[in-house]
């Protein structure tokens, strides 16, 4: 195998993976950022009832820099995590809706673009890294010490180095919420649970 195919079957590996399925922020599923082999996706905000974002968003990426000795098949050592990758990806938020979140019509909302600035649509870059290992979810992360025996663990977690939810200055009103659940420093998903 020449090296450029290497390189390809290896970028071909880590976006198949990125790809698979939702990344979470919650074992609730209610947080979500989706990645799709076209190059699209779906950026989800919410809490409870309340929904801020469920928005379509196109995404694409360069070469990644693959961690030297590992692939993504790597098993993490025991009782640690492995790093996979690094990935640079480029996303640019759309106006446009996911139209249904279960059986919610998000046309009924006001969502995304009315709570946003026209600089939350613009395409921003980002480092993603992918590790491998057992891992809860942020949110889980934050009933620690007092972890409940059946929260779930995910073989896999997504760590951007900048959220990627608009930042505060994005917001039209960030005042209560926002300000609140400070969506902006959200950089962790999960996927893979076990």
């Amino acid at each position: 195998m020449t090296t450029d195919t290497a390189q390809h079957s290896s970028e071909n590996t880590l976006v198949s993976i990125l790809c698979k399925e939702p990344w979470t922020w919650d074992s609730m599923n209610a947080n979500e950022i989706t990645f799709n082999v076209d190059g699209t996706g779906k950026l989800i905000c919410r809490i409870e009832l309340n929904v801020w974002i469920a928005a379509i968003f196109t995404w694409s990426t360069t070469t990644p820099e693959i961690a030297p000795g590992t692939t993504p098949h790597d098993q993490p050592s025991t009782g640690g995590s492995s790093h996979l990758s690094q990935l640079p990806i480029t996303i640019t938020l759309t106006k446009d809706r996911i139209p249904t979140l279960g059986s919610a019509d998000m046309s009924n909302y006001t969502i995304n673009e009315a709570l946003l600035t026209d600089d939350a649509f613009l395409p921003k870059s980002y480092i993603v890294s992918l590790e491998k290992g057992r891992f809860i979810t942020a949110f889980d992360q934050l009933g620690e010490p007092r972890r409940l025996e059946y929260t779930p663990e995910y073989a896999l977690r997504l760590t951007f180095d900048r959220s990627p939810y608009p930042p505060r200055e994005e917001w039209r009103r960030p005042e209560g919420a926002p300000d609140a659940m400070k969506f902006w420093e959200w950089r962790e998903f999960c996927g893979g649970k076990l």
